[in-house]
């Protein structure tokens, strides 16, 4: 061992050595010390009960509640909707349908309530009735004149204690897209697809392509019985010519 030690390379490498033991000490101690960093992304786990939704017990209106329900549906439509009046349509609004507006910018027309030029309400249809919640399906007629001949929409209409347990509008929803049943111009364009396309050229201009093939077609045939024709009469001359040589160098 005193040998060893005596080395000068022993001596440099066993520096190196425990250097390098003592860096990776300090490293592994740090990491330690530090612990982890890292944060985790899982939901924590809760004792609370999952909250489940049950649907609401379904209420038989009664005759009042009907035209309570009616009269309130009615009024709306023939202000907010038909934009006339619509400072009375204003009380006739649910929390839900007053959100994000003022009331200077409902008056001025400028609202989340899709317009139609109604002129009457044609049909009525309870969607669903829940205590305190519900809907209609109204079908409603246009003015003479416009383009769109009727609409179908939905209302939603909720009864609020803090409101004197008056019915309310909550919603006001467009069913589906209009079409050709409620729109004179999509009639129209129905109309003009559906009839039979007339042909814009005579017959006649169908001779223009026939004599182009038909050309096609003879053109080779009769280059080709050409070359045949000459090359008959060839060689008859040729055969004349040659009995003809032959008869006059035979002897006689």
């Amino acid at each position: 061992m005193r040998g060893r030690l005596g080395s000068h390379r022993f001596r440099r490498r066993l520096a190196w050595c425990a250097f390098a033991l003592a860096a990776l000490a300090v490293v592994v101690g740090g990491s330690i010390l530090i612990g982890n960093t890292g944060r985790s992304t899982e939901t924590p786990v809760s004792n609370k009960p999952a909250w489940v939704y049950h649907e609401p017990k379904l209420h038989r209106l009664s005759q009042r509640e009907r035209l309570d329900l009616l009269e309130t549906s009615s009024h709306f439509v023939v202000t907010a909707v038909a934009r006339r009046r619509l400072d009375e349509a204003w009380d006739l609004l649910g929390p839900e349908m007053r959100a994000g507006q003022t009331r200077r910018s409902w008056d001025s027309g400028t609202n989340n309530v899709v317009p139609f030029p109604v002129a009457a309400i044609i049909a009525w249809k309870v969607l669903y009735s829940y205590e305190n919640d519900v809907a209609f399906d109204l079908a409603l007629a246009a003015k003479p004149g416009e383009d769109l001949v009727g609409k179908s929409f939905t209302i939603e209409l909720k009864r609020y204690p803090s409101r004197g347990n008056r019915w309310l509008v909550a919603a006001w929803v467009p069913k589906g897209v209009s079409g050709a049943g409620q729109s004179k111009s999509a009639a129209a364009t129905a109309a003009e697809v559906s009839k039979p396309t007339k042909a814009t050229l005579s017959a006649r201009w169908l001779f223009v392509p026939l004599a182009a093939l038909g050309l096609i077609v003879l053109v080779p045939l009769l280059l080709g019985l050409r070359v045949y024709v000459v090359h008959r009469r060839s060689a008859r001359r040729y055969a004349e010519q040659l009995a003809a040589y032959r008869s006059s160098s035979s002897p006689s």
